[in-house]
């Protein structure tokens, strides 16, 4: 299903002294076609205009105007649109068990409550795709255009499970990976781990199955499905826990180690969660190998801990009436434990309390600092001493509002405190707090 929105391009920005500019056109102008083509993203304007002659249909209002354009092959005509998809966002039609949209309570931001499964934007932002709404013209528009690497969600490689899990029928995945692959295109994938679904024997199978198509499949990321009292489904998933993160761990070092030896990389990579849930150490940063799948959420709290060391040298630098400010911050309870660590380090310098934000609106189950709303924070934080600053973690935002829709102003005027975000690493925290 595709959401629809006007099938032209509409142009938001002219860059100054751009062949667009000379040309006269202007932001709310449409294009039409270019050479002949209509377009339905940014991605078919990139590859259609990477032509030495172009021919342009604009449309202003009710008018059309035709525009002949010589240029050197890879010079851009100056333009940026309003939205990258023109014709619509691809949904998803799935009903997957573990769906963590159907999951979500009412009144939070409209946005959250759209499905997307649209291949350009895999390409274009990596988010993860099914590849269930993909047809076979499409994935040769994919290969035409060398849109890799793509990333794909994978769940299992049984062709079975698969479709029980998505909740709908769907195109053979090794079959689409194995033609995508012939074409060159490369891809990063991920298996949401459902506990006593498609793990064990399943997740030993889907992971051999992917390794077999290296270097065309370059990660595999496995993360645990994320669960709240929301949950509809009558397929029931029970929780991760201590020990069960541990033996997934554990197999997941199998693998890596046979990949090692027969390709020369770890290929495979597990959730952070499973090391802060069964109390292990993170891997080193080298074991990453460049953090392939770090917006997954593999790979961050190493960063974070990497991030401290390089934080000390700011620190270090802070004048002497430091220590006399009292900064707060509000995390998930996932990963206050590493933050107050961290925190504990440098106490000297700087009076640094941390705050696990319990996580009401989705339950006890979600702790990832990512989906902190904000009247939890409020709540939990009302009437506490927060001292000079409270510091939220930026990935909880977007625009300045968490997902319940309460502004960050919002939290600042019910705290009666100063609020600011940061990313979350101990750099910019210091950074942030040396600007102050």
């Amino acid at each position: 299903m595709i959401v629809s929105k006007n099938t032209n391009g509409i142009i938001d920005i002219i860059a100054q002294d751009s062949i667009a500019e000379d040309l006269g056109w202007m932001p709310g102008d449409e294009i039409v076609s270019v050479n002949g083509h209509t377009l339905s993203d940014l991605i078919d304007y990139q590859f259609c205009t990477a032509e030495e002659y172009l021919r342009v249909i604009i449309k202003r209002g009710a008018e059309t105007a035709e525009f002949e354009i010589e240029k050197d092959i890879d010079l851009d005509l100056g333009i940026t649109f309003k939205d990258a998809l023109f014709d619509g966002v691809r949904t998803c039609g799935a009903k997957c068990v573990f769906c963590f949209v159907d999951q979500l309570p009412k009144g939070l931001r409209k946005s959250l409550y759209l499905k997307d499964d649209d291949f350009r934007l895999s390409f274009l932002h990596s988010n993860f795709v099914t590849l269930t709404n993909v047809s076979d013209s499409d994935l040769f528009r994919i290969i035409e255009q060398r849109l890799s690497p793509l990333y794909v969600s994978v769940h299992t490689t049984a062709p079975a499970l698969r479709q029980m899990m998505l909740g709908r029928p769907s195109p053979a995945i090794l079959d689409q990976i194995d033609v995508l692959a012939k074409g060159g295109i490369t891809l990063h994938t991920q298996v949401v781990l459902c506990r006593n679904l498609n793990d064990s024997e399943k997740l030993d199978r889907t992971i051999s199955e992917l390794g077999a198509r290296y270097p065309y499949v370059k990660s595999i990321a496995i993360v645990p499905a994320g669960l709240t009292p929301h949950r509809r489904h009558k397929k029931s998933i029970p929780p991760i826990d201590a020990q069960y993160s541990a033996d997934i761990l554990d197999n997941i070092r199998r693998w890596q180690r046979r990949f090692k030896s027969e390709y020369g990389t770890r290929l495979v990579w597990a959730a952070d969660e499973f090391y802060l849930c069964a109390g292990k150490a993170v891997p080193v940063a080298a074991a990453y190998e460049g953090f392939p799948q770090i917006g997954n959420g593999i790979g961050l709290v190493r960063k974070f801990q990497d991030s401290a060391y390089r934080a000390k040298r700011i620190l270090s630098a802070l004048p002497s009436d430091s220590a006399k400010k009292r900064i707060s911050v509000a995390t998930g309870t996932l990963a206050a434990p590493v933050v107050t660590k961290w925190a504990a380090t440098f106490t000297d310098k700087l009076k640094t309390k941390v705050y696990p934000i319990e996580n009401r609106l989705f339950g006890d189950t979600v702790t990832v600092a990512g989906l902190m709303a904000g009247r939890d924070i409020i709540d939990q934080l009302r009437g506490k001493q927060l001292g000079d600053l409270l510091v939220i973690p930026s990935i909880a935002l977007r625009d300045d509002t968490f997902l319940d829709d309460v502004k960050l102003v919002d939290v600042e005027t019910a705290l009666n405190t100063r609020v600011a975000s940061s990313y979350p690493s101990p750099t910019a925290f210091i950074r942030l707090i040396t600007s102050l």
